[in-house]
């Protein structure tokens, strides 16, 4: 039998060996079990037409440069200068259960490459490709290879991807699949703002909650590149992969390299459903208790900026327990000559005048308090003003015969040279000694620049020197919790999330931005795992003036957060920080078990979600007027079908925000009613009217009569 079939929750891949040539015969909605594979590729095949060669065409699985192909080549390499014609052809395959494993040859090119997928109970596949050279005298150049490549389902015909820039992350656009490619992809060094490495494919029309939906992310944090071509068999393919310099990759005689792993799911429901396979899989991953305590972080940033001194960071940490918080995190501006970013940078030694006795009184004073502890670092870069960049010059990025290139005035170190690394160990551990750190909020807040080029290190080199690096750091402090954070979202990506605790997916608290960007986060991400923060009005990133209750309840979507200066609130506000990080503190469990519904739009301006726990059937539906409103009345929303055969009490939760009106019904004033969850999904509820940069909550608990 030449098929094989990979299951993951409600999907089904089927690959074809037949005439040890791999195809891809099948991506959808998971087949019933028995059914006859042999009558797919009979159904399916696709013909030749005129001005093509004289070959079948074939939705092919790995296609590369073979002489005949017209796909885009899933592996581009190199011999003695020249490109390497390759027709790698099935020598083995094994299949599982979870995974398929398929082994390709080319004796006469001296390439041997195997292609494996493996499924879980999710619905996230994954896959990842391993080349040999199997030449016994001469070097294989890799200058590309695919981690995935995927027919995509010929219904699909729009392509989403997302991007921005530093403080405005994860802004989306959509594109019409056609005659021409589409390409993203980063050669920053990391990620970056500008593009997420991921691409979600769908029917025309696909929406949060409506048809047929593909997702695909590269786990990698840096160079990258993923890209949509027409199929000469069927639609479109999808490839994704580190993106590499010319060159980068030189595989010495039986020298293997295996690519980064990439992540990908299906869904006939719409971008939801991928939400909450993608969560599913992160929490089996990590642990699914890893979301459910997560305490209320202060974090000192915006509060202080580089001001501080031990005097001013002890009272804070008392007016951040005051607010709730359960964490203080003392961000930059803690170490010797640190007074602003061009100094201070990669000694990581308390400043003696502003912390003669270092940093573990602050952690004492939070601990007294029953606040765990954190600490900001950004170990991959020194400013020249250190010891550690005048002792160690070399250890600088740099290429031969050019000056260094800076980045937020700081230079980047080599992680590829064994002493850095041991150096950054060794700061580390004798910041534990100082105060032992529950939390380390680990920074990246510059571009990769003069990385390769012939020199030491490489792009690829040194992604892969962070995540041993953090490796070790784990190894060596096993309960401290790291954030992977780089000037905001520059390194938010599925690579990042498989070494740390939590990711920061942007630098802006405006929470209208906050909003959609923790909404396309989450297609990839759990909400739980992804920081934000209450931050102050007007806004330091986008200026906006915005209601402190519309900026705690967006922070209720994800890890909550305080970042913001406690001595400019009035008692009012403080009453409002402490009333919303007990309501966080008191839902977090249940909100960590909840799935997120983001409801498709029916009024420009008006975002609509519903948190719902169908194990306690207790739901959050949030109502965020981020545009002026077009119209009098508010629209009459219908909740999602998991509302339904349950009674709920309904109650809004903020009245406040919803009182500019001359009369209302009484739930929209803060009554408890009783209603059903079939009501709800059918009819709907007529949402509060709201003021532009207001939200409303209604919390939906299980009525008990």
């Amino acid at each position: 039998m030449t098929l094989s079939r990979l299951d993951a929750g409600a999907s089904t891949l089927v690959l074809d060996c037949g005439g040890n040539q791999l195809s891809l015969c099948y991506l959808g909605s998971r087949l019933p079990e028995g059914l006859d594979l042999d009558e797919i590729p009979q159904l399916t095949n696709s013909p030749t037409p005129h001005g093509e060669l004289d070959c079948e065409v074939m939705a092919e699985g790995f296609p590369t440069m073979d002489g005949q192909s017209s796909a885009h080549s899933a592996l581009m390499a190199r011999r003695n200068d020249h490109a390497l014609l390759t027709k790698l052809r099935v020598s083995n395959s094994v299949s599982t259960e979870a995974s398929l494993k398929i082994e390709l040859r080319d004796e006469k090119a001296a390439v041997k490459l195997q292609v494996e997928f493996r499924s879980t109970p999710s619905g996230v596949f994954s896959s990842r490709c391993t080349v040999v050279n199997t030449s016994s005298d001469t070097e294989l150049h890799v200058d590309w290879l695919a981690s995935l490549h995927l027919q995509l389902p010929a219904s699909h015909k729009h392509v989403e991807r997302y991007g921005g820039f530093w403080a405005n992350e994860l802004l989306h656009e959509r594109t019409a699949l056609g005659q021409y490619a589409i390409e993203i992809g980063s050669t920053r060094g990391r990620s970056s703002h500008q593009n997420f490495p991921t691409l979600i494919c769908g029917e025309s029309g696909f929406s949060d909650e409506q048809k047929s939906v593909l997702l695909a992310t590269l786990e990698w944090s840096g160079n990258h590149r993923l890209r949509i071509d027409p199929s000469p068999a069927v639609g479109h393919s999808l490839q994704a992969g580190v993106q590499l310099q010319p060159g980068e990759l030189r595989l010495a005689p039986g020298e293997q390299w295996q690519s980064p792993s990439a992540l990908f799911a299906l869904s006939n429901q719409g971008v939801n459903e991928i939400r909450r396979q993608f969560k599913q899989y992160w929490l089996h991953r990590k642990g699914s208790d890893i979301g459910a305590m997560r305490p209320v972080h202060f974090n000192s940033w915006e509060s202080s900026y580089f001001s501080h001194d031990a005097n001013s960071s002890l009272e804070l940490i008392d007016a951040a327990h005051a607010l709730g918080a359960e964490r203080f995190v003392l961000d930059d501006g803690w170490m010797q000559g640190r007074t602003d970013i061009g100094r201070g940078l990669g000694d990581w030694v308390p400043c003696a005048e502003r912390y003669p006795a270092g940093l573990g009184p602050l952690a004492t004073h939070a601990r007294s308090l029953g606040l765990s502890f954190g600490v900001w670092i950004e170990p991959e870069m020194v400013t020249s003003d250190t010891q550690v960049a005048r002792e160690h010059p070399d250890w600088i990025i740099s290429s031969e015969g050019y000056a260094p290139v800076s980045g937020r005035q700081q230079f980047l170190l080599n992680l590829c040279i064994p002493s850095v690394h041991e150096h950054i160990l060794q700061c580390i551990d004798r910041l534990v000694k100082d105060c032992n750190p529950d939390y380390l909020k680990w920074d990246m807040n510059r571009d990769y620049a003069q990385v390769g080029f012939g020199e030491t290190a490489t792009p690829y080199e040194m992604t892969q020197a962070w995540y041993t690096l953090v490796s070790k750091v784990r190894a060596r402090h096993p309960n401290i919790a790291i954030e992977s954070c780089a000037a905001g979202g520059a390194r938010t990506d599925a690579g990042a999330l498989a070494q740390c605790d939590r990711v920061w997916p942007s630098d802006s608290m405006d929470p209208l931005q906050r909003f959609l960007i923790m909404k396309h986060a989450n297609t990839v991400f759990p909400p739980q795992l992804l920081g934000t923060h209450v931050g102050a009005s007007p806004s330091s990133t986008s200026g906006a003036q915005l209601p402190l209750s519309t900026r705690c309840i967006i922070a209720l979507l994800g890890h909550m957060g305080l970042e913001l200066n406690p001595k400019e609130l009035s008692d009012n506000e403080r009453s409002t920080l402490r009333r919303w990080t007990a309501f966080y503190q008191a839902e977090r469990k249940s909100l960590a078990n909840a799935d997120f519904y983001y409801l498709d739009q029916i009024e420009p301006g008006l975002d609509l979600l519903l948190v719902y726990n169908k194990d306690n059937s207790r739901g959050l539906l949030f109502v965020l007027r981020s545009a002026y409103p077009r119209q009098a009345q508010p629209p009459t929303v219908r909740l999602p079908s998991c509302v339904a055969n349950t009674y709920f009490d309904m109650e809004l939760l903020n009245p406040e925000d919803a009182d500019f009106v001359q009369l209302s019904s009484g739930w929209h004033r803060g009554d408890k009613v009783s209603v059903s969850g079939d009501t709800l999904h059918q009819v709907g509820l007529k949402t509060p009217f709201l003021r532009f940069g207001h939200c409303a909550l209604i919390q939906l608990t299980p009525n008990q009569n």
